[in-house]
């Protein structure tokens, strides 16, 4: 709220216009916090007895009696040393720490609104025990700090350890195909460079070749033999790949019958799993597996109040450190790494191809920045974005609400012109007449096309500098308008 200081002589007034305050938490009637491990369980209760708080200290073992019991102990310390006693027939509230998967057995055992916060977040204790980390949680839910967390559905963990387990399966299958890969190379067998010993059917059946007992002559290859252990090897590392394979598509057969079984929630109902895929299907770079990823931990658009929140989730969203009002650094959350690695995996793959509108920018921003991390980052914070809003609005995507890369009108002028409006053009000329591009209109076409990324001595200052061009068209027509008004008033005053 605006404040106004005046000083009269040596009194100091200070005047601030209005006196309504912001909520920022409510003060509940006790607090629970746990402190969770593999073997057992720290807990602390503060209650609230008219002007003081009281602790109550306990521990559990880890199974599901032990844990039941604890959640009857925690109520039953609540009703007797409450006063007044608040209303235990709503659902029992705590805060617990994530600890691998041990705290997601607390939380089928108690049930309730949990608060799963990340330890580093939580802030630890100058001296460290269990109770007193059980006691700062239970603190932290007496005073309302952290949110209610989203606990997932059994089919979606079912879902997720589906995909984790094929996920399993494919990296083992590449681990097989990059051994045979790096064993051939060590005979001078080169075959495998810039493409796959496994999934090249005409590569490998080579490799099978010379890994027989009777291998066949094949021109430009290393003539040696490769020795009897290392065929049998290279034949065992074919039957794993073989394997592995076969249980990743088992896998993911599982997984697609699981999410087409299953409604999926927008913003107005449900819509069937066949549907919200193929819809998620129209966003840039997205295929099915990325899809069933998504929908496996995002699980309903609901639960993030905006595409903000759910961009910080996927550990997209940079957290700025600001001081005297300017930024200071940036660093980035660490999120769930699952959806931060299949988003920035996407954007990587349509950056690369640059054939639409998010490919084309972030090729732009890496070419421009020199930082390619940065714009597969920014790219997949649009796809992010864009997925939600299709889980939201249950709708194909479209880029009609884009405003990004779409022609505008552009400063239609010779690019010979160019170095008297902004001499960093200048060692560019010959280089674009070289490619056909003689007009300031031919210079964009071709920069938002992107076919400029490759050609030599077009680095990164040159986009830097298309930047400038792009931005500020409006300086660049009144320096050219200014330009030619001194040259036609020179030529008037020597015709006198």
């Amino acid at each position: 709220m605006p404040i106004d200081v005046t000083t009269s002589g040596t009194e100091v007034v200070i005047r601030s216009e209005g006196n309504q305050g912001i909520e920022v938490q409510v003060l509940k009637s006790y607090g629970v916090g746990i402190d969770c491990h593999s073997q057992f369980i720290a807990i602390c209760v503060h209650v609230r007895n008219n002007q003081r708080v009281f602790k109550y200290m306990s521990e559990a073992d880890t199974d599901w009696d032990s844990l039941v019991k604890s959640k009857d102990w925690v109520l039953d310390t609540i009703r007797k040393h409450s006063n007044p006693v608040p209303d235990l027939r709503q659902p029992l509230h705590y805060v617990i720490e994530a600890t691998s998967t041990y705290h997601m057995l607390i939380l089928r055992a108690w049930g309730g609104i949990p608060s799963v916060i990340n330890p580093m977040l939580a802030g630890a204790t100058k001296k460290k025990t269990d109770d007193l980390d059980a006691e700062r949680l239970s603190f932290h839910d007496l005073t309302g700090v952290w949110p209610e967390s989203y606990v997932p559905s059994n089919d979606l963990q079912e879902l997720r350890v589906l995909i984790a387990e094929r996920n399993h399966y494919a990296k083992l299958a590449t681990q097989c195909s990059n051994r045979i890969n790096n064993i051939i190379v060590r005979f001078g067998i080169t075959i495998g460079r810039g493409t796959s010993v496994t999934k090249n059917s005409e590569v490998r059946a080579i490799v099978e070749d010379l890994a027989s007992e009777t291998p066949s002559f094949h021109e430009n290859i290393c003539p040696d033999p490769l020795p009897a252990d290392i065929k049998t090897l290279i034949q065992q590392e074919y039957m794993l790949y073989d394997k592995y394979v076969v249980e990743a598509d088992s896998y993911l057969s599982r997984v697609r019958h699981k999410v087409y079984s299953m409604n999926w929630e927008t913003r107005d109902g449900t819509i069937p799993g066949s549907e919200m895929v193929r819809i998620l299907c129209t966003t840039p770079g997205v295929g099915e597996i990325t899809c069933f990823t998504w929908l496996a931990f995002v699980g309903t658009p609901r639960r993030f109040p905006n595409a903000k929140a759910l961009a910080a989730y996927c550990g997209l969203d940079p957290s700025l450190k600001v001081s005297a009002g300017h930024v200071t650094s940036t660093k980035k959350r660490g999120g769930c790494r699952t959806l931060h690695a299949i988003l920035v995996t996407s954007a990587d793959r349509i950056i690369r191809a640059h054939s639409e509108a998010f490919g084309r920018l972030g090729f732009l921003m890496a070419k421009s920045s020199g930082k390619w991390k940065k714009a597969t980052n920014a790219v997949g914070r649009k796809l992010c974005t864009a997925m939600h809003q299709i889980m939201l609005t249950g709708r194909e995507f479209t880029y009609e609400n884009y405003t990004i890369m779409k022609n505008a009108a552009i400063f239609d002028i010779s690019v010979d012109e160019l170095p008297m409006l902004n001499s960093d053009f200048k060692r560019y000329v010959k280089i674009l007449h070289d490619h056909d591009i003689h007009t300031t209109t031919d210079m964009v076409t071709a920069y938002l096309s992107c076919s400029l990324g490759g050609v030599k001595g077009l680095g990164r200052k040159f986009f830097v500098t298309m930047q400038d061009f792009l931005s500020h068209q409006h300086k660049y027509q009144n320096e050219y308008k200014k330009l030619h008004s001194n040259s036609s008033a020179t030529t008037t005053v020597e015709e006198v």
